[in-house]
This record gives structure tokens, sequence and C-alpha cells, in this order.
């Protein structure tokens, strides 16, 4: 009886580790209906800004660099639409530009110690699941850290920006592997509350291993 007990112990424990590292890997397509209308959240977030409401001043047009899916300040998934002229936050005008916009498509392939995620840009982002903190610079030369794990079923990476601005992405794939699901979150000094994004993609294809 014990050592069915132990079995049974041993066998909940390796499908649990299991669990906490679903194969992401795969083609995924925009599905649009289905997710967020991320420009009515970015515009929303925008107008109710403290920045804003109290008339303070902005950069317009100063970005961070390459970003997309929310990722201020990094190289990273989706291209920015340009920007408009400032609204007077901290956050700029690129920067909501890039929270906004939704790639057509996501190439994701999971390694056993790197997630690498490649937009409909052909712009990579790697993570790092150990749970460490990986530092990076922007383009402009900035800081900026990346915490990325397993967590229930679902990869999460938190990355803290400039400006005290911080960025969670969960990445979890649907019970019958059809379906991802990508929640951006953003929280910024200026914010009254945190910005969350949903996208949800369809699986397409398997792909090969990013070069």
């Amino acid at each position: 009886m014990a050592v069915a007990s132990l079995c049974l112990a041993v066998w909940v424990a390796v499908v649990a580790r299991a669990q906490d590292k679903v194969q992401l890997t795969g083609q995924w397509s925009y599905n649009q209906v289905q997710s967020d209308d991320a420009q009515k959240k970015v515009d929303d977030a925008r107008q109710n800004s403290k920045a804003q409401r109290s008339g303070g001043g902005g950069y317009p047009g100063g970005g961070m660099g390459r970003i997309g899916l929310g990722i201020p300040g990094i190289g990273g998934i989706g291209g920015g639409r340009g920007g408009h002229a400032g609204h007077g936050s901290s956050v700029s005008s690129q920067e909501w530009d890039r929270l906004a916009a939704d790639p057509e498509y996501l190439r994701i392939d999971q390694r056993s110690d790197q997630v690498v995620v490649i937009d409909d840009s052909h712009r990579a982002q790697t993570f790092y699941p150990d749970g460490k903190k990986h530092d990076d610079k922007d383009p402009n030369g900035n800081k900026i850290s990346t915490q990325a794990s397993w967590e229930g079923g679902a990869l999460v990476a938190e990355t803290k920006l400039p400006q005290k601005q911080h960025l969670t992405q969960t990445f979890r794939v649907s019970d019958d592997g059809k379906q991802l699901y990508v929640i951006s979150q953003f929280e910024a000094p200026s914010l009254n509350g945190p910005l969350s994004i949903r996208r949800v993609f369809d699986f397409t294809k398997t792909t090969a291993p990013a070069k």
C-alpha cells in the first residue's frame, strides 16, 4: 500500500511538472473577433490617465523602440503605427500606439531553456523561463530587466521598464491546444490602474525551430 501511494505521488508530481510547461510551439494567427479591442482600451486609458486629466506635458513621438502586444522599450512583438501629438502623459505617443498594435500572427519556438516569439514583422523576443532576471537595454540605452517562469501551465514574463513602468505578459494555450491567449498588462505611474489587453490567436501549423 505504501509503495502504491509513493508511486501515485511521483506520478502526480510528474504530471504537474508537465502541465507547468505546456507546448507553445507553432504558428498562431490573430483572432480579432475573440480578442479585446486594444485600440479602444488604449484610448480609454490614455484619456483617463492622471497626466492627461491634469493637463501635464508629455513627450510626443519619443518612443522607446519597437514594441507590440504591449511591449514598450524592447525589440519585440509587433510594430508600431507611428506617433500622434502628445496627450500629456508620461507614456509617450509611440508607446500608446504600439500598445494598441495587433500582430497578424506569432511564431513560437519553445526550447528547453528559452521561448522565442517572432511576430509578423520578423521581430523576435526571447524569454528565459528560469525565474531569474535577465537585463537588457532598449534602443535608447535604458536598462530593462525581464523575469520569466512557468506558472500554472502558462508562461509569465515580467519586464521592468524605464519611467517606473512595468509590463506583465502571460502566454497560455487552451485545453484543446487550438488557441493561444496572450494577456498584456501594462502599468505606469500616470495611469489610474493597470491597462490589460487580452489577445486570442488560433493555431495554424507547426513550425520549424527558429534559427
